[in-house]
């Protein structure tokens, strides 16, 4: 009787962790994680060179699209392009990446951009994430000193 109740426990117990394992594999900065956000952020500075802003939408996480409306990253858009100039080229000056598979699946990317634009240079973040097995853009930040001149 003993060894029946034992093996039951032994069971129940195998069994509660199991079912509260989860397996997950992390990769941080790694090469292809990179090269995937570049492709969402390349999409969205073609967009902002042809000055389509309306077409940045499927390019944005709902997360963004919650806190941000379109009229507000139109007037965004088109602040710093009156004030910096338009794109004229972009280069990736660093990048961080933490991309969760498994269980508990996540994705992160912070690309960091010098973007030369026709009155003055800009640093430029574009944060991203992982949605529904597509990268998305969460955030877009501009910083320049051009941003604080008054003309």
């Amino acid at each position: 009787m003993k060894n029946k109740i034992y093996a039951a426990l032994c069971l129940t117990t195998l069994l509660f962790t199991a079912t509260s394992c989860n397996v997950n594999s992390s990769y941080i900065n790694r090469e292809e994680d990179k090269k995937d956000a570049e492709k969402v952020a390349d999409q969205f500075y073609e967009l902002l060179q042809k000055k389509d802003f309306q077409k940045v939408d499927p390019l944005l996480s709902t997360k963004f699209k919650a806190a941000t409306s379109a009229e507000k990253l139109n007037d965004y858009l088109n602040g710093a392009l009156n004030k910096l100039g338009e794109i004229k080229s972009e280069k990736l000056d660093h990048w961080e990446s933490k991309v969760v598979k498994g269980t508990n699946p996540s994705a992160n990317y912070v690309l960091y951009y010098v973007v030369e634009r026709t009155k003055y240079q800009s640093k430029e973040t574009v944060t991203l994430t992982a949605e529904n097995d597509q990268i998305k853009i969460q955030g877009y930040n501009v910083n320049s000193d051009g941003l604080l001149l008054d003309k």
